[in-house]
């Protein structure tokens, strides 16, 4: 998930800034070197924004899966109280 946000906000940022300084009628150096620092910044931004959210979606899925195990467990144990009791 972290690759996949840091490519698409470097993209974004590459090609935004690319246009801008098409239509501001920019010089080509300058605008590819303000673009790939842009693309940079960036994609280290959504790098760390989309480990955090991959993180968080994990946490969020285990803690639920934890749940569930735990309920099952709850009802397979008292089954076995309930049928070791009317066995007896």
């Amino acid at each position: 998930m972290a690759r996949n946000y840091a490519g698409v906000l470097g993209l974004i940022a590459f090609i935004t800034v690319m246009v801008r300084g098409f239509l501001d009628f920019g010089g080509i150096e300058s605008t590819l070197q303000i673009a790939c620092v842009a693309l940079a910044l960036f994609a280290a931004t959504g790098w760390f924004i989309g480990g955090a959210a991959e993180r968080i979606v994990d946490e969020s899925v285990r803690e639920r899966v934890n749940q569930e195990l735990e309920k099952l467990q709850r009802e397979l144990q008292a089954e076995s109280d309930s049928s070791g009791s009317a066995a007896a």
